[in-house]
């Protein structure tokens, strides 16, 4: 079997790594700096809401993509990656629509209870759309190795989403400021994009669509069962710490879950495409290669956030007490001591979930997401009956803890048996 030369991935790999690094960067630190401040000055019952509906919008995608922008990556031609792109976004925002409905019909029929109000759930359906249009457009980017372009509508989307929430505030428009000052960002990065793509764009060819994703059929149906039980299972809890425990307490929540995973987040968007891209190319040339690439990645991730963990709960958690010193913010201490377990068992797969894609043990997703959604229900569960929002994030840091632990060791085997089996 032909081995691949390393220096092969040297140069347009390693400078798509440090822009979309650099853009990353700049851009959570623009979402984390600006993000203290404008927590601080809003308060925590419109944080609350405002990370409610960064939910939605994030778990709609999930659910209307039916992670057709993995069999976009996996295309080799030319026109089957832009057709695939082009069905993937009629797709997306057709499901999206079809969802928010949906919702609206049970909402409003009392079937089920939406903790927010239909203004609100309506902008989630706009931001949804948005970020779903915005993933397919960065994964065709990733694929034709757009890495600049990817970078500056991060830093786009988060300069103007920074901003406006800012102008908002000063407008009085406390209520639902953050939510659109968000969407201000999600509509520059989606012109920026949309100017970007305008040559690639096509006229869907359907049955060359539907072919595609037949040649893959296992990404949509493992991939993006487990993949959206997964968003789901990760973005669910604001949700339900909204409709059980009130806004106050997800407000403070979503703070401290903010503070610990902005490193992680921005770790794993900048290493995870590269990495998703060269271990395609080395599982089918260079086998052994993939395991090292693998371990080097999880290692490096994990001793990173472990660095990040340490400073956090001490040094760091006396400046964010200075800063967030009102009554209202009481419990940010003890809930990023608790959750910082979470992320650390996070740290070391986050940035490899691809992994499962290459070797086709999508199945490994579906039953961990599955452990990962039970983990969120019964944690809900034992808060409300004790009535301590604390015994719900004990559950679920803990259990959640040991479930990301199973599926990397389950991964790492796998691609220890794939190296001793090469040829």
């Amino acid at each position: 079997m032909r081995k691949i030369n390393p220096k092969q991935f040297q140069t347009k790999n390693f400078k798509g790594a440090l822009s979309l690094l650099a853009g990353n960067t700049i851009s959570k630190a623009i979402l984390t700096i600006g993000g203290l401040f404008l927590a601080n000055w809003y308060g925590p019952e419109s944080y609350g809401v405002y990370s409610v509906f960064l939910s939605y919008i994030v778990i709609l995608p999930a659910l209307s993509s039916l992670q057709l922008d993995n069999i976009l990556m996996l295309q080799k031609g030319s026109t089957e990656v832009r057709n695939v792109f082009s069905g993937t976004i009629l797709v997306t925002a057709f499901l999206t629509f079809l969802i928010i409905f949906v919702v609206f019909a049970l909402n409003a029929f009392g079937i089920i209870n939406v903790p927010l109000p239909p203004f609100v759930l309506f902008l989630c359906g706009v931001g949804g759309i948005l970020t779903g249009w915005n993933l397919s457009q960065n994964a065709m980017f990733t694929k034709y190795k757009l890495f600049n372009q990817i970078s500056t509508a991060f830093i786009l989307a988060s300069s103007f989403s920074v901003g406006f929430q800012f102008l908002f505030y000063a407008l009085g428009w406390k209520e639902n400021g953050l939510i659109y000052g968000w969407l201000v960002g999600l509509f520059a990065s989606f012109l920026y994009n949309l100017r970007v793509s305008k040559d690639r764009w096509r006229r869907v060819d359907f049955p060359s669509f539907k072919e595609s994703i037949r040649e893959h059929k296992n990404i949509v149906k493992y991939q993006y069962t487990s993949t959206a039980i997964n968003t789901v299972a990760n973005n669910i809890l604001p949700v339900l710490v909204i409709l059980y425990f009130g806004k106050l307490e997800v407000g403070v929540y979503a703070l401290s879950m903010k503070i610990l995973s902005t490193p992680l987040v921005l770790m794993a968007s900048s290493v995870s495409k590269i990495y998703f891209q060269k271990s395609v190319q080395l599982y089918y040339h260079n086998r052994k290669g993939l395991q090292r690439l693998t371990h080097k990645v999880c290692l490096s991730s994990f001793l990173v956030i472990l660095v990040f963990v340490i400073l956090i709960n001490t040094l760091g958690i006396y400046i964010l007490e200075m800063i967030f010193s009102g009554d209202e913010w009481v419990g940010l201490r003890k809930y990023t001591l608790i959750l910082s377990i979470w992320i650390l068992s996070r740290s070391a797969i986050n940035p490899i979930t691809n992994i499962m894609v290459v070797i086709n043990r999508n199945q490994y997703s579906l039953i961990f997401n599955v452990y990962l959604l039970i983990v969120n229900s019964i944690a809900i569960y034992v808060g409300v009956y004790f009535n301590s929002f604390e015994y719900c994030l004990y559950i679920f840091a803990g259990f959640s803890s040991l479930g990301y632990f199973t599926q990397l060791i389950a991964i790492l085997i796998d691609l220890n048996t794939l190296a001793k089996n090469e040829k």
